[in-house]
């Protein structure tokens, strides 16, 4: 378990930092432009991030005995579509003064998408003069998420399941800037159908369900203004060295389970409602120093930007899953699909008594 906690957030922190000199790139097109380019650019990984969290909570729809507990360990896979991989530029409605150097190469690389530069855009001064270009960023070309879960659960109530996850917040040393995350999320099984007669009768189990979870993290920026000079544009944080990238995602998801035990086969699904909310913050204050050319003569001009990245994703859909769960012996091995803002794949085993 503690080799799946820390692989969750290895890899959520290489995320945190491979966003982080991207973003800050954004910001040599100002407030309002870089965070449309932000929202085109990190919005598959933020809604993947929201369906894996709400992946893996159940494998069947009953409840354990009072006491009984189970430890389970899942993956889940979350399945990119081909349309998310990349984002169009002109879609975004920049400013005037960006254009696309290549007007037939618009669509560029989302973070999910292929590893290759993407489209220049270049900067004009009000005379429509060419002041300084930047291309796109590549993208991990990787659309498929990976978002590995532990979780336990214990029967404290009647038909009635607590599950819980829970990562302390971790620190880590990136280069001297200081990483951190943390999560912890809930969830609630309750085996409604033993408490009404006619239903009860029914060869099948069912349980209604709900969750909750939330993970937040945070990177501090060391900013060396040599790696954002582009032209006649670059990025510097002036005076100030407390500048921060954070993540926080929220999800819930609510429903209902059905299951069917056949002999060590227990066939399962679950309808209901998925909700995430992402929220991207570049915290701090950052100086765009831009050389313009006035008369034959360059003079640089400032722009301070406060806090200038405030982004927020969410995602609410009818939910849908369907698996099978193989019980051998003292622990199990499950697998199921699920449907919600993307296609996902989630197996793991778990292991416990009811």
């Amino acid at each position: 378990m503690k080799k799946m906690i820390l692989l969750f957030c290895a890899g959520f922190l290489c995320l945190t930092a491979f966003s982080q000199s991207n973003v800050v790139e954004f910001l040599k097109v100002g407030k309002t432009d870089a965070n449309k380019l932000v929202r085109a650019y990190l919005n598959p990984y933020a809604l993947a991030l929201g369906d894996g969290l709400n992946n893996g909570w159940y494998n069947s729809a009953v409840t354990h005995k009072l006491f009984g507990f189970d430890l389970s360990v899942s993956v889940s896979a979350i399945q990119i579509p081909k349309e998310a991989t990349t984002f169009d530029i002109n879609a975004l409605n920049l400013s005037s003064n960006l254009v696309v150097e290549n007007p037939a190469n618009h669509i560029a690389p989302t973070v999910a998408g292929a590893d290759v530069e993407g489209p220049r855009i270049v900067m004009n001064d009000p005379k429509g003069v060419k002041i300084s270009s930047f291309s796109t960023p590549n993208g991990l070309d990787m659309d498929i998420v990976p978002v590995p879960m532990a979780q336990i659960g214990f029967g404290l109530l009647p038909h009635t399941d607590i599950i819980g996850r829970f990562v302390p917040e971790m620190k880590y040393d990136n280069d001297g800037d200081e990483m951190k995350i943390g999560f912890w999320g809930v969830g609630v099984k309750h085996n409604f159908k033993e408490w009404i007669p006619f239903i009860k009768a029914l060869p099948f189990d069912a349980s209604i369900f709900g969750s909750y979870s939330q993970i937040a993290a945070q990177s501090e920026i060391s900013l060396d203004p040599n790696d954002f000079s582009d032209g006649n544009v670059r990025v510097t944080f002036g005076t100030d060295t407390n500048q921060l990238l954070k993540f926080n995602t929220k999800t819930s998801k609510y429903g209902l389970i059905l299951s069917k035990k056949i002999g060590i086969l227990t066939v399962f699904g679950g309808i209901g409602q998925s909700n995430s909310e992402t929220t991207i913050d570049l915290l701090g204050k950052y100086v765009i120093e831009t050389t313009w050319n006035v008369g034959g003569t360059n003079v640089v001009t400032k722009d301070n930007l406060d806090d200038p990245i405030d982004v927020t994703f969410e995602s609410t859909n009818i939910c849908m899953d369907a698996g099978l769960r193989l019980k051998l012996a003292f622990f199990s091995l499950y697998g199921s699909i699920n449907k919600a803002e993307y296609t996902s794949y989630n197996a793991g085993i778990s292991l416990g008594f009811r």
